[in-house]
């Protein structure tokens, strides 16, 4: 990115982003309310923030709306590129000069109450007041850890340790330090479930700002150069933070399955 272009002309830029979507949907009769989340109704936007539009439509459109995401945002002014997933509700749309918007997509039929939308909330779009009513049936839900989501997780931190030590042990350090990240990434969720931390908590403060000391010192040491040997000592150090982890976790949250076979894994590769 040239110098030239200053945080308030990417906050301009994303500014006008944002009226230029707005405008677009409103037109459209089948869009029943528009809102956005993330870090600018939660007052935490930087000049590198990026727009999450949140569209909510008539249920026989939707499946329109859909089919068209990745259109959709390439008739606006600036449009660079899209991110997206097939089958997905959303689409990402990258715009000049260094814009990003993240626009999902929800069926009418199907917007229910969630812990969700006691986050940060920005209504920008609702003449049937569909947004502000699920906002207020949402008001006493609390964020809970489901046993999928840890069993999941664990599973994950484990498979990516042990791909790490395969990967480096063959030679393939690139794809070997891709693998410590992911690793890395379930450390990070491992101790904002061991210590409470809610989604209302990580929206607003960066984990760097939140994190425990210990976890974020061995996270900033483990980075290492591309070098099989390096490698595996970062992944040995971060194999014993993430087993300490593990034991925690399954003490906290009385997981059923076998903890001596996730230490068990674990040691491998120690």
């Amino acid at each position: 990115m040239g110098t030239a272009i200053t945080n308030d002309d990417l906050e301009k830029a994303r500014d006008h982003l944002l009226a230029t979507a707005v405008a677009w949907f409103k037109r459209d009769v089948s869009v029943l309310g528009i809102f956005l989340g993330g870090s600018i109704p939660a007052e935490r936007a930087d000049a590198f923030s990026d727009i999450d539009l949140r569209i909510v439509v008539e249920s026989e459109q939707h499946s329109q709306f859909l089919e068209k995401r990745r259109e959709i945002p390439a008739q606006w002014p600036g449009f660079l590129f899209n991110e997206w997933l097939p089958n997905a509700r959303h689409c990402v749309s990258h715009f000049r000069p260094f814009c990003k918007i993240d626009i999902f997509y929800y069926d009418a039929a199907m917007l229910m109450p969630s812990p969700w939308y006691r986050l940060p909330i920005g209504i920008l779009h609702d003449p049937n007041g569909i947004i502000a009513g699920v906002v207020e049936q949402s008001a006493g839900l609390k964020f809970v850890v489901e046993a999928d989501e840890l069993d999941f997780s664990i599973s994950k931190g484990l498979a990516a340790a042990h791909e790490t030590y395969r990967r480096a042990k063959r030679g393939e350090l690139f794809y070997a330090q891709t693998l410590l990240d992911e690793l890395r990434y379930h450390i990070m969720e491992a101790d904002d479930w061991l210590h409470d931390r809610s989604p209302e908590t990580t929206v607003l403060a960066k984990f760097e700002k939140r994190a425990s000391g210990m976890v974020l010192a061995s996270l900033a040491t483990s980075y290492c150069q591309c070098d099989g040997e390096a490698i595996l000592a970062s992944l040995s150090s971060l194999v014993s933070v993430y087993r300490n982890q593990v034991v925690a976790l399954h003490e906290k949250f009385r997981l059923s399955r076998p903890q001596t076979n996730d230490l068990a894994a674990l040691d491998v590769v120690a």
